[in-house]
């Protein structure tokens, strides 16, 4: 017995010891309901030492003593430990059914049966189990023993009290069965050690082997039950929804052990009845009684809960109908393998009646390539707790057209039946249609039908992405970009207006498409370029034969529009680059397209890398061209224009200079920066503020000479330029007719008119008009008849080589010849040597200039005076 109470008060110390520490939790409820179980663990092992230890009213053997009430304080306390434990996870309607959250919705009164059958499944459970006992234990013990029976009734005090405290903490095992198992098992231990004492009480006798070492166990049990917090705030989420349907008795962990216990009662019972041992048959048969009598309450229970569930059910079914018919979606309920039990009337939104899908495999209505889609949205509604599938595709609709839809697929049907699938679909084809439109308007051009630019900068993204994905070992491929830029294409619109230009563009559109393999993307680029891109390029020689083929598809054959045959040329740039770096294409061939209008029409050129360096000088000079101006620090400087009778300056021409911050620029080179970037105004409009001025100034001090300034199409085309020119000999004082303003051959020739309407206007102002470089241009000599010009200027690529040529001299005879009859000045430019002037004195050309002549010079460096026979005048005309 001593090693007995010493092996009881260990196992006390080890459980109070875990308990104590697990009352130290953050969580009320755990720290409490620990704090209640180390109650009962020294209640227990406290009732047992002292019945054991000492005799007497105390301890001893006698049925019901002070130790055995000290033991049975152990019962309630377990109880409120549980409930406490548990009470984090009680719900506000903790297993209400969705038939009952339905009828309550609906107004209905739900019946109340749920807690009531908890309570009777616990009465349930207690009955069994003593019925149990009274047939194994407590009648045979009754009868072999000595005990009257009031003593027998005191000795079966302790098993009933822990069977009705096995009972009621079937109410809280429903709320989390992991924290409660422990607790429940060493109540199980208890009751059974209390139930095996029977006999031993009731023949005086202290508690034998099996009562001992059930209690080590129950205070062992205790000792774990604080292993079950681990994990607790998720626990919290779980509840005991993995043992039991939520709302549903039949399955709750109260009515499987209460039918448990009742099975195994009613097989004992039997066996009982076939031997016909002679046991006392009064409590047997008022056990036996209370517990039929609960199995018929609860049966009675469970069949009005079913009974609802029916209705529910019912009405479920009405309610599902009655919104089926009423909701604008077509809803199908089709078995598992896909045929139609039912269809709403909304399939009349696409042709079809009820009765004609009915008993149809939902299937035959799904287009080919979408079935896929739809078998595994299918697929995803049948499995359990994946949610709805969707499903977005087309189908066929009564009158065989396709249509698109947007379907959920969910499972449809309660437990216990066949599940099937609930299908509600929406007819988007407007929505579709209306997407594609918006994409097309998004990403082709309305005029041509062909993608737009958006569209070819994507179609370069993906090639350069698709690289990017490619395998290690994949030899990366070429790609290819072409660029098409009509030449001159303002002439186009002046000639033909802008709905001729549009016609035109649209058939360029369709024969460039026509020229281009079917792989290849053909876009309009913006204004009058056109874009090629070429994915899979075997070499690059394809691309620059696909592109002087595009060039010469332009150029064959005129294009009618507005009554009128229109003929075209047109520049074209060309890049081939790995596909890796198809990001870059569209640059270099807009690199390449600028140097082919740089070279004249109807050219071809091939990117190259050093067009990346002029690209990025002209960025750099535009820079610092437009720092420049804003700063004044650019020159002017003039060249003489010289009469080679008298050898006297009859005028200047007025050329900007520019000496970069280390390295001197060309003319040429930042005067075509200043073209491109449009600083060639701001430019234009300084240079002849001061050159006015300083003309203005020589003629006042009698020096009479002329004023000749370039003016480029970007100038002439500048909103007000003609009142900029008026300003500038206003401000300066200078006559219109000391001022010429020089035009190259290109603006009169293919200029637009508003252009030559601009210099008609000047020339009505007294300001005179010149033509350079006559003869390397467009402008024929029959052209000079009906042109409304001064003077010309003899291109330099005539006067050089004349004494060699001995065409030239017939050439610019004719050219003088011609100029004199219309009453056209003419000058004679790029004079290097003696002999080139006196060949164009001989020819009739009275003036001329060029370094032969007199070379560029500022406006300090220039000393003119009036008489011709001037020292100084004669130094001049010697340079």
């Amino acid at each position: 017995m001593l090693a007995w109470s010493v092996a009881w008060l260990l196992a006390a110390a080890l459980a109070c010891w875990r308990l104590v520490r697990a009352s130290g939790h953050p969580e009320p409820s755990v720290r409490n309901g620990y704090r209640w179980f180390a109650v009962a663990v020294v209640c227990l092992a406290a009732g047992a030492i002292v019945g054991q230890q000492f005799g007497g009213l105390i301890g001893g053997a006698a049925p019901l003593r002070v130790a055995d009430l000290i033991s049975l304080a152990a019962l309630p306390a377990l109880v409120i430990g549980v409930a406490t434990l548990t009470a984090k996870f009680a719900p506000a309607e903790h297993g209400v059914p969705r038939w009952t959250r339905l009828l309550r919705e609906h107004g209905r009164r739900a019946p109340s049966s749920l807690a009531a059958g908890i309570v009777i499944d616990s009465l349930l459970l207690v009955g069994s189990l003593f019925l149990v006992f009274q047939i194994s234990l407590f009648g045979p013990d009754f009868v072999h023993g000595d005990a009257g029976r009031a003593a027998f009734a005191l000795a079966l005090l302790r098993p009933l009290a822990d069977l009705a405290a096995l009972g009621v903490l079937l109410r809280f095992v429903v709320r989390s069965l992991r924290l409660t198992l422990p607790v429940m098992a060493a109540l199980a231990a208890i009751t059974i050690g209390d139930a095996l004492a029977v006999a031993d009480r009731t023949s005086g006798q202290v508690a034998g082997l099996g009562s001992r070492l059930a209690l080590l166990v129950a205070l062992l049990l205790l000792a774990t039950a604080p292993a079950a917090t681990v994990g607790l705030a998720a626990l919290a989420t779980t509840r005991v929804g993995r043992l039991a349907r939520p709302g549903s008795t039949w399955s709750s962990p109260a009515t499987i052990a209460a039918l448990c216990a009742s099975a195994i009662a009613a097989l004992v019972l039997t066996a009982f009845s076939v031997t016909a041992r002679p046991v006392t048959t009064r409590p047997l048969a008022v056990a036996g009684a209370f517990v039929l009598l609960l199995l018929v309450v609860r049966l009675a229970g469970l069949t009005r809960q079913a009974s609802a569930v029916a209705e529910a059910a019912q009405e479920s079914d009405w309610m599902f109908a009655s919104l089926a018919a009423t909701t604008s979606d077509a809803v199908l309920i089709c078995d598992r393998s896909g045929i139609v039990q039912y269809a709403s009337r909304a399939v009349a939104e696409f042709g079809y009646a009820a009765r004609q899908l009915t008993g149809q495999r939902v299937a035959e209505v799904v287009h080919p390539e979408d079935r896929p889609a739809g078998l595994r949205a299918a697929a995803t509604g049948l499995r359990p707790g994946a949610g709805p599938g969707t499903f977005t595709g087309r189908v066929r609709g009564a009158d065989g057209s396709w249509r698109h839809v947007e379907a959920t697929v969910s499972r449809y049907g309660v437990t216990g039946e066949p599940a099937r699938l609930l299908i509600t679909a929406r007819d988007v084809s407007d929505r579709v249609a209306l997407r594609r439109q918006l994409a097309q308007l998004t990403f082709h051009d309305g005029l041509t039908g062909l993608p737009n630019r958006s569209y070819v900068e994507d179609r370069v993204k993906d090639l350069a992405r698709q690289a990017s994905l490619g395998t290690p070992d994949q030899e990366p491929g070429l790609v290819g970009a072409i660029l098409v830029d009509f030449d001159a294409y303002t002439a186009v619109n002046d000639l033909a207006g802008h709905a001729g230009g549009d016609l035109v563009l649209a058939q360029a559109g369709r024969r460039l498409r026509a020229a281009v393999p079917p792989s290849g993307t053909v876009g309009r680029w913006g204004g009058d370029e056109f874009a090629v891109v070429l994915p899979a390029v075997t070499a690059a020689e394809d691309v620059l034969d696909l592109a002087e083929r595009l060039a010469g598809v332009i150029a064959a054959e005129p294009f009618p529009a507005a009554g009128k045959d229109i003929a075209v040329t047109a520049s074209v740039g060309v890049t081939v680059a790995q596909a890796g770096r198809a990001d870059q294409i569209l640059g270099q061939a807009e690199l390449a397209l600028t140097k082919a209008q740089e070279g004249g029409r109807g050219r071809v050129e091939v990117f190259v890398p050093a067009m990346h360096e002029q690209a990025r000088r002209r960025t750099e000079l535009a820079e610092e061209l437009r720092r420049a101006i804003a700063e004044h620090r650019l020159r002017i400087e003039y060249q003489p224009v010289i009469e080679f009778a008298s050898g006297s300056v009859r005028s200047v021409e007025a050329v900007v200079r520019w000496a970069g911050d280390d390295e001197k620029i060309e003319t040429w080179e930042f005067l075509a920066v200043a073209e491109e970037t449009g600083l060639i105004v701001e430019l234009g409009d300084w240079l002849r503020q001061q050159a006015c001025r300083q003309v203005a100034d020589w003629r006042a001090a009698g020096i009479d000479v002329g004023l000749a300034v370039a003016c480029t199409a970007r100038q002439a085309c500048a909103a007000g330029f003609v009142s900029s020119v008026l300003a500038a000999l206003e401000e300066a004082g200078l006559p219109p007719a000391a001022l010429t303003i020089k035009v190259s051959d290109q603006i009169l020739a293919a200029g637009p008119p508003a252009v030559a309407a601009e210099l008609a206007v000047l020339r009505g102002k007294g300001v005179r008009l010149a033509l350079g470089s006559f003869g390397a241009g467009l402008i024929s000599l029959a052209s000079l008849r009906g042109s409304a010009i001064d003077a010309i200027t003899i291109d330099s690529s005539c006067v050089t080589g004349l004494e060699e040529d001995p065409t030239l001299p017939l050439l610019v005879k004719a050219l003088i010849g011609l100029a004199r009859d219309l009453g056209i000045e003419v000058i004679a430019d790029g004079i290097e040597r003696p002999e080139e002037r006196g060949m164009l004195e001989a020819l009739g050309c009275g003036l001329g200039q060029g370094p032969g002549l007199a070379g560029m010079v500022s406006a300090g460096e220039l000393e003119l005076r009036r008489q011709a026979g001037d020292p100084a005048a004669a130094r001049l005309a010697d340079r």
